[in-house]
């Protein structure tokens, strides 16, 4: 790599972590803690790329010191703590997030009309249980449902009846599942631009429409508009993604299986244009000619 796409990757570093430093600022996570978890970040990349070049299920210490830079025993160390504790976590919530698609998508679980149902907890057929039953693969459906009523994505009637709420497990907010979804969504996101670079002759889809000098005012209605709209193709694609004729549930399991989404996210700064090089001219030419103490009749 030259000392320039270096520079241009250091640059592009810096601009990612300016937003993932106010959030550690703001929960008052200090540079100590910070640089403790870049370290465990870069052994496990390090452990995953040496599998992945050289077939070796357990990587060495030495080895990925060697990749890292870090010091074996600091390696070691790292490699003997790390559990899996996030990836179980993940797997919780990615159970959730199947059970509330197949309460949306499943013809099954679904009113005449294609709304979710209301389900009762218990029964054999069209029930919360038998909802968690094909898509979990989970005999006990308390832990998710207490998950999915926590995060508001669905409420428990006056009767004991459970209503489905909202298509989305968790969004962004200040809880633990909130913040999860965060790194969640940076992590896509990051990794489908990294793909792109790295194969360039296989692009994942990216779009992004930018107004850089947008008129204050319009504001307002246009966040609106894309609100709408975005919300209208968002509800199209979970229903064509999530198909129940596309998709492999945990009867059908030991079939190899992918997860494919699509995200969208609004951004806004504000900006300061400046002046065209030619008003500048004209400016300062101005200026020249209209000395203090002037007298213009």
């Amino acid at each position: 790599m030259t000392g320039t796409l270096k520079e241009a990757v250091k640059a592009a570093v810096l601009r990612m972590l300016e937003p993932l430093v106010r959030l550690l600022l703001t929960v008052g996570i200090g540079v100590g803690d910070f640089q403790a978890l870049v370290k465990v970040a870069y052994v496990r990349v390090a452990r995953e790329r040496v599998r992945e070049t050289r077939g070796d299920l357990r990587p060495s210490p030495s080895r990925i010191a060697v990749v890292t830079g870090l010091a074996r025993a600091e390696v070691a160390q790292i490699l003997g703590s790390d559990t899996d504790e996030w990836r179980t976590s993940d797997r919780g919530r990615q159970r959730a997030e199947r059970v509330l698609s197949g309460w949306w998508n499943d013809p099954d679980f679904q009113t005449p009309t294609g709304e979710p149902a209301i389900l009762p907890l218990s029964g054999v057929r069209k029930s919360f249980k038998a909802l968690v039953t094909r898509y979990a693969n989970e005999a006990r459906g308390r832990p998710i449902l207490e998950e999915l009523l926590r995060v508001k994505a669905v409420r428990e009637r006056a009767d004991g009846t459970l209503q489905a709420l909202s298509r989305t497990y968790a969004t962004v907010r200040w809880d633990p599942a909130g913040i999860a979804s965060l790194g969640e969504q940076m992590n896509e996101l990051c990794d489908t631009l990294l793909h792109n670079l790295e194969n360039p002759g296989q692009q994942r889809l990216v779009r992004r429409i930018v107004n850089a000098q947008l008129d204050p005012r319009y504001r307002p209605m246009l966040v609106r508009d894309i609100q709408s709209q975005v919300d209208s193709l968002a509800d199209s694609l979970d229903d064509a993604l999530n198909h129940r004729g596309y998709t492999v549930t945990p009867k059908r399991g030991g079939q190899e299986a992918v997860c494919l989404g699509v995200g969208f996210y609004v951004f806004e700064r504000p900006v300061i244009l400046e002046p065209a090089a030619s008003e500048k001219r004209r400016h300062r030419t101005g200026s020249a000619r209209e000395q203090p103490g002037d007298t213009h009749r």
